[in-house]
């Protein structure tokens, strides 16, 4: 990344974030109300193959990593690459925005989670301030999920240096898969979550390369 931006690229850069800027807030507040309002009924979204994954505590380091991870990657990508930026962009905004609704008018929850998060030292420290914070509820399709694919689609599909770069597409890779294992080692999805994350990433990625291949046709059509 430049290590000089001038004043009239920066606000530039902002002007093209704006969306997913001023997206975050609403997002922030509408998900911290589903999380804690109460709802009459949760459909449960684990299943008894889900009991079979032991609980590690290890894998909060990838976890926690994510909520680095995620925007690092949105910032390279703004700055190198601004068309890809805009499709992580859309994504990550139709991605959240179906989630809220699917979660507001069907609440999801599973009952995963150790009673007690056995042992010391900093992961069961971190393990046990996740759960306070964080409930069982609002759970399908994992966000954590389908960001980190999100993330590492773009990245993949990024002309930039990073993105070219060999061991960089493989340490993002090693990063996707731990973040995604974390999930469920961490009890904090089941399968089926975290399926659908995929599927769902997997869909929008779709819509959002067909408007892409649309607009390129009517661009060369009009020239």
């Amino acid at each position: 990344m430049e290590i000089y931006i001038t004043k009239s690229k920066l606000k530039e850069k902002i002007k093209t974030a704006l969306p997913v800027l001023l997206f975050m807030p609403v997002y922030l507040i509408w998900f911290r109300i589903i999380e804690y309002v109460p709802f009459k009924f949760c459909i449960r979204t684990d299943f008894a193959i889900d009991e079979v994954f032991p609980f590690i505590r290890y894998f909060i380091i990838p976890y926690v990593a994510w909520f680095c991870y995620i925007p690092a990657v949105g910032i390279y990508l703004l700055f190198k690459d601004t068309e890809e930026f805009k499709s992580f962009q859309r994504l990550m905004i139709w991605g959240m925005v179906a989630f809220l609704l699917l979660n507001t008018f069907f609440p999801t929850a599973i009952s995963l989670r150790p009673t007690r998060v056995i042992g010391s030292g900093l992961c069961a420290e971190l393990v046990k301030g996740l759960y306070s914070v964080d409930t069982s509820t609002n759970v399908f399709p994992s966000i954590h999920v389908y960001t980190t694919v999100v993330a590492f689609l773009c990245m993949s599909r990024t002309s930039s240096k990073a993105g070219e770069n060999k061991l960089v597409r493989a340490m993002i890779g090693i990063m996707s898969v731990s973040i995604v294992l974390a999930t469920i080692f961490l009890k904090q999805h089941s399968l089926l979550d975290v399926l659908f994350g995929f599927l769902m990433c997997l869909m929008m990625n779709g819509i959002n390369n067909r408007m892409i291949d649309k607009s390129s046709s009517y661009i060369k059509k009009t020239a």
